[in-house]
């Protein structure tokens, strides 16, 4: 993904974000290689926490830092909405890339055995493991179950839900809950992987990429003219 700063031309934006996370996040913005802001986190999948991020450039990456107790079920189920640019994304669409920091001797100090339950990750171990995924081209596409959304009415069988059936307040009826599948879990008769509870190369890193210029901007950019950045459409 290319993104291009230019001095005294990117906007400043403000962020409305409503998440809860089974069991733990920490939302960070910044570069493609490194996080420069930290927005908030939480540790309670039973509410749905609000987290304000404002003044952050139009090129800012958005990244959610993950980690679970690797029983019962994990999930992440959120919704973004960049209000200066009256731009909204929630889990589930196609934006969204995950790492598994786990996976990587790299990026996991524990490594060779699997990085501790219940155990977030600092923003330095957040930081090496953003860096070390760019370099070598590892972020994926998270995974979403089909009927694992927020709107209580969606079918789920033969799977029973580990959320309830009343909907996250303030997420989008059609956020999906999404997680890395590493492939090493079949899932159980109640629950699908990789929702199902068990450790798929925790912690985990989901972001969103910052804006890129439209081929208008790129024209001027050519030129040598500064144009102003717009924030990509989300899918």
């Amino acid at each position: 993904v290319l993104t291009f700063c230019f001095a005294g031309t990117l906007q400043a934006e403000d962020w409305d974000m409503y998440i809860t996370v089974d069991n733990q996040y920490d939302i960070y913005f910044g570069t493609p290689t490194t996080t420069n802001f930290y927005a908030g986190g939480d540790n309670d999948w039973q509410t749905v926490e609000y987290v304000q991020a404002l003044g952050r450039s139009s090129t800012d990456y958005l990244y959610v830092a993950t980690a679970s107790d690797h029983q019962t079920a994990q999930g992440f189920l959120g919704t973004f909405t960049n209000t200066t640019a009256n731009d909204t994304m929630s889990t589930g669409d196609t934006v969204w890339e995950v790492f598994p920091a786990g996976a990587y001797a790299a990026t996991n100090p524990y490594w060779s055995s699997a990085w501790p339950a219940s155990q977030m990750p600092t923003q330095p171990q957040v930081d090496t493991a953003i860096a070390y995924a760019e370099a070598n081209g590892l972020w994926v596409t998270p995974t979403a179950v089909s009927g694992y959304d927020n709107d209580p009415s969606t079918s789920i069988a033969p799977y029973l839900t580990e959320w309830g059936w009343i909907p996250f307040a303030d997420i989008e009826l059609s956020a999906s809950w999404i997680w890395y599948d590493s492939g090493n879990d079949p899932g159980t008769i109640s629950k699908p992987a990789p929702l199902n509870g068990f450790n798929h190369d925790e912690f985990l890193v989901f972001r969103v990429a910052g804006a890129v210029p439209e081929p208008a901007t790129m024209a001027l950019f050519g030129l040598g003219s500064l144009a102003a950045l717009r924030r990509r459409r989300r899918v």
